[in-house]
């Protein structure tokens, strides 16, 4: 079975001529996907659900390769995906037309090909300008990267509380900041120092995990680690930024376990933040070897299979 798929970038520009040519070229009308969205994002509703629907001998057509991805890379990683899925593929408009289910068309081979190498040439460039992009901020005495979530003043509050000996939990408390966003700003210190986040007494009740309640079911909102979810909107907030934020979990044998954290059950002691060089987002390491300011193998691994770029400059999937 064929099936088209077109897309626009903005809800002003029309569909026709795409879905015309898909029409003549033997695709049922039924049969094409659609999508209004900016390449850029990676919100392609149509898209989806047509590789959902997509099976084994099917054959997805599209008007121009420009249709499919944001970038020369996306594409070819979506072709390659395609035809391990045993999915063919066909452009009908490109100078150089590719047909996947035609093994024999020495064009379509060599089209996909010059895709790798001009998606590797695209990463290479895109590596390199942001590195003299940040080059020329820094020596023009500017601050480079997304703009910062903490003032001065709030970060000028914070350090005073905790060289006054307030744990991590209180400063959260009075200052409005995520633990996530303390680790990235605030200096490193010796991990005993971080240790008393709640007050330890007896009248103090352990978060139960969700697995070992006996309770109704958690809410939406509940810390997938611990189980605790808020009890007031004013909670909630810092409560979903904080299970926002994606923890390694190194093991003595490198082993790495992902997983999400309240304010109530993120670990304690030293914490290595991995940040995309371009935004800043990225995920925090504690455990074994995460007391030194290399990033361990495994979690080198892992940002690999996330799409990261770990060559050079650290890039999120969003940047790289």
């Amino acid at each position: 079975m064929e099936l088209g798929y077109a897309r626009v970038s903005t809800s002003k520009q029309d569909l026709t001529r795409q879905i015309d040519a898909l029409r003549k070229a033997g695709v049922d009308p039924a049969n094409i996907y659609v999508d209004k969205k900016s390449g850029a994002t990676t919100e392609r509703p149509g898209l989806q659900a047509l590789l959902s629907y997509a099976r084994e001998g099917d054959v997805i057509v599209v008007h121009t390769l420009d249709r499919l991805g944001r970038t020369v890379r996306d594409t070819l990683n979506l072709i390659h995906d395609l035809h391990q899925r045993g999915i063919g593929f066909r452009n009908l408009a490109d100078p150089i037309r590719i047909d996947s289910t035609n093994p024999d068309d020495p064009m379509g081979q060599l089209a996909v090909v010059l895709l790798a190498l001009f998606g590797q040439m695209e990463r290479t460039y895109a590596v390199e300008r942001a590195a003299h992009a940040r080059t020329v901020a820094t020596e023009k005495g500017r601050r480079t990267g997304r703009p910062s979530v903490v003032t001065d003043a709030q970060l000028a509050y914070a350090t005073q509380l905790r060289e006054g000996g307030a744990t991590i939990a209180e400063i959260t408390d009075k200052t409005g900041l995520t633990r996530s966003t303390l680790y990235r700003h605030l200096p490193s210190r010796p991990p005993e120092t971080l240790t008393a986040d709640i007050p330890q007494s007896e009248d103090r009740k352990t978060p139960t995990p969700v697995a070992a309640s006996s309770s109704p079911a958690a809410g939406p909102s509940a810390c997938p680690t611990c189980g605790y979810e808020p009890a007031t909107r004013r909670d909630l907030v810092p409560h979903r930024a904080d299970l926002a934020t994606i923890w390694l979990h190194l093991g003595d044998r490198g082993d790495l376990r992902e997983a999400r954290h309240c304010a109530r059950c993120q670990p304690h002691g030293h914490v290595l933040v991995v940040s995309c060089t371009r935004c800043g987002d990225g995920p925090l390491v504690t455990g074994a070897d995460s007391g030194t300011d290399e990033i361990p193998a495994s979690v080198r691994d892992w940002l690999t299979q996330q799409d990261w770029v770990v060559d050079s400059d650290l890039l999120c999937p969003n940047h790289s």
